[in-house]
């Protein structure tokens, strides 16, 4: 090649570079001021979720994205999403929220959050509601105004929905059809104390294990299950390894959705009410979704022999409530929750 084409190519390419680096610099621009053209700032919030784009839990974030910005025209608000554990999992959001960092964005379990507030563990109890509908008026009530302050103050997170809403019920590698079965039973369980405090009272034997090595700890015998939902038994592929999946319905979950108060507080008074409208919905979207999806889920695994569906009789549910009533009582009246405990089973 001449020496002319050689410095003509130079100079092509330099061109080039020039070009992509005014464009790059205009996209970051516009994620952060309004444009020279007058369009409406980007809000970028960082959204995390542990699972794929399908599950009701990355829905709720969807659904979020869409209503924030149904509900306000003062900013265009764009919820980057990271899925599959690429941010980690719950207990990692919970930190990076907490410090203003990586994450704006979540649905974080009750338990993960109570080691920071330890008044929010009453909404992860097993037998807190008698059913969905009981839950619903729970949630819609002002009863948790207190644990919000405290959690904001506490945790510099701030809930603004609920979604959840699906049982939580019985995974195991050997069949378990009744409370007799049920007994010796290793499984994994959440953190906050009540959840081991309920499984050996009924019999069976509790450990605390990180989510994300539940797989592993069942495929080594360290444990024979867990208690989850039908959704998470689909998603995270825990018939692999445990191919009994038995509803006994001892929690009907609350996960709250939260933003970062860092987040949150850059933006205006008309952007925030927003925010806590189209939280308040993509939470409820999210717990319909879940409750939707979630029968539809197990039965596919099941009709393609993945997995093998068993059901507690009512006696059976009444044993299991009967058994763990005492170590529920117990713990109200050790975490100082006895008040709102009694409050919660009078609503109707």
């Amino acid at each position: 090649m001449s020496l002319g084409k050689k410095t003509g190519m130079r100079l092509l390419v330099a061109l080039m570079l020039l070009v992509l680096a005014q464009s790059v610099v205009f996209a970051a621009g516009a994620a952060e001021s309004p444009a020279a053209s007058g369009e409406k700032k980007v809000v970028v919030l960082n959204g995390a979720s542990m699972f794929d784009v399908d599950h009701p839990y990355t829905q709720t974030l969807i659904k979020f994205e869409e209503l924030v910005n149904k509900y306000q025209d003062e900013v265009v608000v764009e919820v980057r999403m990271n899925l599959n554990r690429s941010l980690g999992i719950e207990s990692d959001y919970l930190r990076f929220m907490s410090q203003g960092e990586s994450v704006d964005l979540a649905i974080i379990a009750p338990a993960h959050t109570a080691q920071r507030v330890p008044s929010i563990a009453i909404l992860d109890m097993p037998l807190l509601f008698r059913d969905f509908e009981h839950r619903e008026a729970v949630l819609n009530s002002n009863l948790f105004d207190s644990i919000t302050e405290e959690i904001i103050k506490k945790a510099r997170i701030r809930p603004i929905g609920y979604a959840g809403g699906a049982s939580r019920n019985i995974i195991s590698n050997y069949p378990i059809r009744n409370m007799q079965e049920l007994k010796g039973f290793k499984l994994r369980v959440q953190g906050a104390p009540i959840w081991a405090k309920v499984f050996s009272a009924v019999g069976a034997v509790p450990s605390v294990i990180a989510y994300d090595e539940v797989y592993s700890a069942i495929q080594t015998r360290v444990i024979d299950g867990l208690e989850n939902e039908k959704v998470g038994y689909a998603q995270m592929r825990f018939f692999e390894v445990a191919k009994h999946f038995t509803e006994n319905d001892h929690s009907i979950t609350v996960r709250p959705l939260y933003i970062s108060e860092t987040a949150y507080q850059k933006l205006s008074p008309t952007v925030q009410q927003a925010v806590l409208k189209a939280g308040a919905e993509a939470g409820a979207y999210g717990a319909q979704f879940e409750l939707d999806m979630a029968d539809s889920e197990l039965q596919k695994l099941v009709d393609a022999g993945l997995a093998v569906h068993h059901k507690f009789s009512d006696a059976d549910k009444a044993e299991f409530r009967r058994l763990a009533t005492p170590a529920l009582l117990s713990y109200v009246d050790e975490m100082g929750f006895r008040s709102l405990y009694e409050k919660i089973q009078t609503i109707k």
